[in-house]
């Protein structure tokens, strides 16, 4: 049976619906996230489509969608790999984890990140990947645990949303 959903990098055709489900996931997930969708949303065209640019530097910082097979983005992380520089090209960072709601549940996030981890070791070339997880998602944070992530240090009021502070769990896998 073929799988309702595939994994692939945004491409720049993908530009108008990574904005939309950026905004998405802004919007309905504010404590998992350090950027905000006001912020987002508030940045022009031309902003937005230069940070979209830097999404486009495969393997080493990109942006994976998973698209059903109508072509619908219903989820999306990130990885970042600091490559020029020589002391730091063995890490990477995975950010911006998310699966739309009707969609969870699914195996989608465990597939997303499968292809980052693979991308980060085989081509990008890593040792080992970084991320942060706030304190209060957990189905993340048992997710990542699931497949081999383990804490390393906690961010004490990474976040502020209004007066309420999230902490942030700082997780590591070896690749």
């Amino acid at each position: 049976m073929a799988s309702p959903f595939f994994i692939q990098p945004f491409e720049e055709a993908h530009f108008s619906a990574f904005v939309n489900f950026r905004k998405e996931a802004l919007r309905s997930a504010p404590e998992s996230f350090g950027s905000d969708y006001e912020s987002y949303n508030s940045l022009s065209l031309l902003d937005k489509e230069q940070l979209f640019e830097k999404l486009q530097n495969y393997p080493f910082n990109f942006a994976l969608g998973a698209f059903t097979s109508t072509g619908d983005i219903v989820g999306m992380a990130g990885f970042s790999c600091r490559h020029l520089l020589r002391k730091q090209r063995h890490k990477g960072h995975i950010w911006g984890m998310y699966v739309s709601e009707p969609h969870r549940g699914n195996g989608i996030a465990t597939k997303l990140l499968e292809y980052l981890l693979r991308s980060a070791k085989e081509d990008a070339g890593c040792e080992h990947v970084l991320l942060s997880v706030s304190s209060k998602n957990l189905p993340a944070y048992h997710l990542y645990k699931k497949i081999n992530f383990f804490e390393y240090g906690t961010e004490y009021r990474a976040l502020k949303l209004e007066d309420e502070y999230v902490d942030e769990i700082l997780m590591m896998q070896y690749l």
